[in-house]
């Protein structure tokens, strides 16, 4: 029986809990925080929970469906129809397929053609690997056109990766357009997307419960202060008020620069090689109101007047997600952590969201919001540069049984719990029984 011991209680660190519990495994679960989840964890907001980040569900999400069906929960999946909009230089217009597509002013006649067919070009492909090393920016102009990248994805990258959007792979946007397009039914179909009934948290509850059914121990509000070995073999854990835990197996299921912290003695080559990688954070505002800004699930913006890139109103994906019928939208600010926003207060953030918010619909303001709250996390997004296929981390580091699960080894897609889950099936097939 190998002892694991695993940091971090998000769906990555749950999720290879509850595999490993399968097998002839002795498995800790430490997590610093009070709640176990992890981005995907709710909150009280008014009189329901809400989760603190958006979350949704593609039809290519298989390893999702795999869990749902192992759980017994796949009665709470639900699919709807959903709707998604574009507001640049003060004008709403819906982009929902072909006809919206061709409809769209903002883009000339042939730049319409052009995004259609670059729409198709990206559902279809599969091999990604020659736009690993492609910048974004060239990749896009070259398909789309100059102009018709300035409308569409200029202010998407510049106002998520600031100075570094010019660095981003092309393989990285490809595959965000890809795992969309693949889950319509058809070209330029509706957007079909789905999410859980009761939320994310359903399914993470599912998996601890499971996995304590079977033996794992979970430790809450208990941050690791060390990973301990001895340069060649992991021995196991110290957490931050010194105790000492034995462990065959250590992984680290925390972002890299976390994980860095805990292991500072880590051979310098491989050291150097994740510090290089970095990542975005995101202050999110998440608000309940009693009227809908439009009747999108997801707006992205282009105007200067708004200093992000789009919001989400996920009540028109899940409206039974608020007992009452009121509204809960999403507004991300993605930034650098030396940006000034990080010294907002919460307060500044929410009037920010809600001013800009009245922007796209005149009629929305403050006397329409009913409660409010703000998350941060520093690094909710890794900055996939080009040729990112080559700096992303493997799941064994140096020292021998040592493991790592993190967001940066989805590349090239984006973080998605299904990807995630993914990842830790991966890695609970390289843990051996002792």
């Amino acid at each position: 029986m190998a002892r694991v011991g695993i940091i971090g209680g998000g769906p990555a660190g749950v999720g290879l809990a509850y595999r490993l519990s399968k097998g002839p495994h002795e498995v800790t679960v430490f997590e610093a925080a009070p709640e176990l989840g992890g981005l995907a964890r709710s909150f009280r907001l008014g009189d329901d929970n809400i989760e603190r980040y958006y979350h949704f569900i593609c039809a290519t999400d298989d390893t999702y469906f795999k869990y749902l069906d192992e759980l017994g929960i796949t009665s709470k999946l639900r699919w709807a129809n959903t709707r998604m909009g574009f507001f640049h230089d003060g004008t709403l217009y819906p982009f929902n397929g072909a006809l919206d597509l061709l409809r769209c002013r903002a883009l000339s006649p042939v730049d319409r053609v052009r995004y259609g067919s670059f729409t198709a070009y990206c559902a279809a492909r599969t091999n990604w690997h020659a736009l690993d090393g492609m910048p974004a920016k060239r990749w896009l102009i070259d398909l789309l056109g100059l102009e018709a990248y300035r409308v569409m994805w200029q202010p998407l990258l510049e106002v998520k990766f600031h100075d570094f959007h010019d660095q981003i792979s092309a393989a990285w946007v490809w595959h965000r357009i890809h795992r969309v397009a693949r889950s319509r039914g058809a070209l330029l179909a509706k957007e079909r997307l789905g999410f859980l009934e009761g939320g994310t948290e359903v399914l993470v509850n599912a998996l601890v419960d499971a996995a304590r059914s079977r033996g794992v121990t979970f430790h809450t509000s208990t941050a690791i202060g060390r990973i301990v070995h001895d340069g060649r073999t992991v021995k196991g854990l110290e957490t931050s008020d010194g105790q000492h835990h034995k462990f065959d197996y250590v992984v680290s299921a925390v972002p890299l620069p976390l994980f860095l912290r805990m292991t500072p003695d880590l051979p310098p080559h491989y050291n150097e090689r994740l510090e290089r990688i970095d990542f975005i954070g995101v202050i999110c505002v998440v608000l309940r109101a009693s009227a809908p800004v439009s009747d999108n699930y997801w707006l992205n913006v282009n105007d200067p007047r708004i200093p992000f890139n789009g919001f989400i109103e996920y009540t028109n994906l899940n409206p039974e997600m608020t007992s009452d019928g009121t509204r809960i939208i999403y507004v991300p600010y993605y930034l650098p952590r030396h940006h000034k926003r990080w010294k907002f207060s919460d307060e500044s953030m929410i009037a920010d969201a809600i001013g800009s918010l009245s922007i796209v619909n005149r009629s929305f303001g403050p006397k329409d919001v009913i409660a409010t709250a703000v998350s941060r996390d520093p690094y909710a997004q890794v900055i996939c540069s080009t040729g990112f296929r080559l700096r992303a981390p493997e799941h064994q580091t140096p020292i021998d049984r040592l493991l790592l699960v993190e967001s940066s080894q989805l590349y090239p897609s984006d973080r998605t719990i299904s990807g995630t889950l993914a990842l830790a099936d991966s890695v609970a097939q390289m843990i051996e029984p002792a």
